[in-house]
């Protein structure tokens, strides 16, 4: 069988069944020469290169066909031996190979696509994509969520009804390649749907040790976000549409009206919380210069309730206060912060004059890498009006 590419226009619907031919079929196939009066050699050979890189990156197996180009024009009525550039017999392939080479290759070799990289504005790459998943699964208390990419870091951001808030701040150290082309990079898209994709092998590697690796490709305004993820040779292949972002809450936490700071255990915060009066409306907060104690208050059906951490104790590793502190906070509003308590080692508590409270979380991933999520919620204006 012979693939002719003298046509002066390379057609993408012919190179998938080229490829697909080249796979699908152990036989030898003979690759007709090209004349240097067609434009064609210069986009066969630049899409072959792309398919050598793509296939480099992915660290996939691959059978990479090169046909001899000569320039002299083909005779009319010579013998194939002379018409024809030298073949190569493919060897076998399985026919996991040719549904891998179909389903995640091919998608890549339309006009779009050929100088795809030139166009990328955010390339992200990491090893063990569980990190970023773990990371964002502890904010994901709602769908929409909006990416903020900077050359200083990562950061995903959801909130709820422009009042309560939580950032997940990740450094460029994480990945093994993060490439930002522009100032900032900003979009929105479905955290849940993106969780899903970084999940998408399951705990099918956890047996094994191994975890997928991740790359990640966004071409600016407008544009679907691109997924790939690796594990055990197995590839997959996700576009998650964005969509223009809402502008989200600016908090503005400095230090001068910090009254009230303390840095202890996540572990022993998350116990409070969970055993928490569920029949309370709110939550309290109070401290002081001259108190012993970090007390959390919780008014339910049954009364009030008091849980008093002695400043003294392991657990608080340093309480600042600069003057009296006591806000209330809708209880309901405070749950999303229960997800970050649970993988984080430490957190840092700050309450400013006004009453907004700030929970900042720190996690270790690998190679002693930080990641912080910071959780945002003001007081309760009715609660104080109702004391």
């Amino acid at each position: 069988m012979l693939l002719n590419f003298r046509s002066s226009k390379f057609s993408n619907f012919a190179l998938y069944n080229a490829a697909m031919f080249l796979f699908n079929n152990k036989q030898q196939i003979l690759v007709r020469n090209l004349t240097n009066r067609h434009r064609v050699f210069q986009d066969c050979c630049a899409i072959l290169l792309q398919f050598l890189q793509i296939c480099i990156d992915l660290g996939r197996k691959a059978y990479l066909l090169i046909a001899q180009a000569v320039h002299n024009k083909a005779l009319a009525g010579s013998s194939p031996a002379s018409d024809f550039g030298e073949f190569l017999k493919l060897p076998k392939t399985s026919h996991f190979e040719i549904q891998q080479f179909d389903r995640f290759i091919m998608p890549h070799f339309s006009s779009q696509n050929i100088s795809v990289e030139q166009n990328h504005v955010l390339m992200i790459r990491m090893d063990n994509a569980k990190i970023i998943s773990h990371i964002l699964k502890a904010i994901n208390f709602k769908e929409n969520s909006v990416f903020c990419c900077t050359k200083d870091g990562l950061k995903v951001t959801v909130e709820d009804m422009k009042s309560v808030q939580l950032n997940a701040f990740i450094e460029p150290g994480i990945f093994q390649s993060y490439v930002v082309k522009e100032e900032e990079i900003k979009f929105q898209l479905n955290l849940t749907v993106l969780l899903e994709c970084l999940n998408v092998f399951g705990s099918s590697g956890l047996q094994s040790g191994t975890s997928p690796a991740l790359k990640l490709y966004y071409n600016g305004h407008g544009t679907p976000v691109s997924i790939l993820l690796e594990e055990s040779g197995v590839i997959t292949d996700c576009k998650i549409r964005t969509v223009h972002f809402d502008p989200v809450l600016d908090y503005d936490f400095g230090t001068s009206n910090v009254i009230g700071r303390i840095i202890m255990s996540s572990e022993c915060l998350k116990e409070v919380f969970c055993e928490l009066d569920s029949t309370s409306d709110c939550v309290q907060f109070s401290m002081s210069p001259d108190s012993a104690n970090f007390r959390i208050t919780t008014f339910g059906h049954s009364g009030t309730y008091h849980v008093d951490i002695p400043k003294a104790s392991d657990v608080i590793e340093s309480l600042r206060c600069t003057s009296p502190v006591s806000f209330k906070y809708k209880l309901s509003l405070m749950k999303p912060s229960i997800r970050p308590l649970g993988i984080a080692q430490k957190v840092s508590l700050r309450i400013d004059d006004t009453g907004l409270i700030c929970f900042q979380f720190m996690i270790k991933v690998e190679d002693n890498h930080n990641c912080y999520i910071d959780f945002y919620c003001p007081a309760d204006v009715d609660f104080e009006e109702d004391e």
